[in-house]
């Protein structure tokens, strides 16, 4: 299925669309719009790669959770294993992966919960899934990544979450998600 940026809508075409900045890790450009009353307007947007971010649920009802610094905000969050999706993976591969570099966890069962475009300005999608029956292991993380890994109770995990002075919006809305779905 094609993302929301790449279908065309007749009501608002697409005149042009420029890359203004690349980087190793996304994007940054803006698209040439028609509106409805023909006038035309540059709509900017940040384009980075594809993200899995996973629910892992402890054999005691823990939810595993990473900590790390957050040099763009100049905090310390609190969140879940996530992490870009490579060109030549699938989100339930990237989410594996992604869950046992940060954390040393290995997820057995794993179940897609949910595929969201995270606000208007960013073009990517995050894949949100639940990891369960995992099993604790020796965390890989990359180059120049310094995670800790802590759990929570899944009945605390959105206080623990909310906790920060920075709270992690991209750890809120899966959590709210698998809550809803009633997951958590």
């Amino acid at each position: 299925m094609a993302a929301p940026w790449e279908r065309d809508d007749p009501a608002w075409p697409v005149h042009d669309a420029v890359v203004a900045w690349e980087t190793p890790f996304f994007e940054a450009g803006y698209d040439v719009v028609e509106r409805p009353d023909g006038e035309r307007a540059n709509y900017y947007w940040l384009s980075p790669s594809n993200a899995a971010i996973v629910l892992a649920v402890a054999d005691d009802d823990e939810l595993v959770l990473v900590e790390q610094y957050r040099p763009r905000l100049r905090a310390h969050t609190i969140g879940l294993p996530a992490g870009g999706i490579e060109d030549d993976e699938e989100p339930a591969e990237a989410a594996r992966r992604e869950l046992r570099e940060e954390t040393g966890y290995r997820a057995g069962e794993l179940s897609h919960v949910e595929s969201y475009v995270p606000s208007g300005w960013t073009r990517y999608v995050r894949h949100v899934f639940l990891a369960t029956d995992v099993e604790r292991g020796t965390p890989a993380p990359d180059n120049g990544e310094f995670v800790e890994t802590t759990t929570a109770p899944v009945e605390e995990v959105l206080d623990v979450v909310r906790s920060r002075d920075a709270a992690n919006g991209l750890a809120l809305t899966p959590l709210l998600l698998a809550r809803e779905d009633g997951l958590l």
